[in-house]
């Protein structure tokens, strides 16, 4: 018959009370130090994405203000503010003024949102506001199409802000100096961070 040793005992494995406390307060800066350090640099890492498609963006829309007419009075050969016989007005024959600085923007019936966009002067763009959280909340082609690629929005979550202003000494500063146009296009990312463009569109 076999003999059972009282004085055996059982070995027993596991963590005790205080080692899982330790474990959980290092887990828990472990963690912390990943919220604070990977994830913005991860953020980060998207920005410069965003940052090239708003260039791209603006890109595309300062060209397609730059290739229309000065002014909704130049037309042809026909410029406007162009004083023919030298006598300080644009009354005479052949000769029309400049659209006034108050008056800058679309002339009735026009519409950038419309199947066949009819802008038709660099002006007509001033106080254009497309995009993300605007009235217009889709940002359009020069043909007012929508954009879409592989079934998705081009350019979802950014919008676009378009201002026109005379600045003839080219300082940056809007003026009342009409041989030259000052158009200046902010585009917001979807991570609220504002690029702003501009180019000069002279009479000519």
């Amino acid at each position: 018959m076999p003999v059972i040793n009282s004085n055996h005992s059982v070995k027993q494995t596991g963590f005790t009370l205080i080692e899982m406390i330790v474990g959980i307060v290092i887990f828990g800066i472990a963690l912390s130090l990943v919220t604070t350090l990977i994830f913005p640099q991860a953020r980060r890492s998207v920005d410069p994405i965003m940052q090239v498609r708003a260039t791209e963006l603006a890109g595309t829309l300062l060209r397609e203000i730059s290739a229309k007419a000065f002014d909704e009075n130049s037309r042809g050969s026909i410029r406007c503010n162009d004083d023919l016989n030298a006598d300080g007005d644009f009354n005479d024959a052949g000769e029309i003024a400049c659209t006034a600085a108050s008056d800058l923007g679309p002339e009735p019936g026009e519409s950038r949102t419309a199947s066949q966009s009819n802008f038709d002067d660099v002006d007509d763009y001033n106080g254009l506001v497309q995009g993300a959280g605007q009235a217009d909340p889709i940002i359009r082609n020069s043909l007012g199409e929508v954009l879409v690629v592989d079934g998705q929005t081009l350019y979802a979550g950014f919008s676009v802000s378009v201002s026109v202003v005379y600045d003839g000494n080219m300082d940056g500063v809007a003026d009342i100096n009409q041989t030259a146009k000052l158009i200046t296009v902010n585009v917001n990312t979807p991570g609220g961070e504002t690029l702003q463009f501009a180019r000069y569109r002279s009479n000519y």
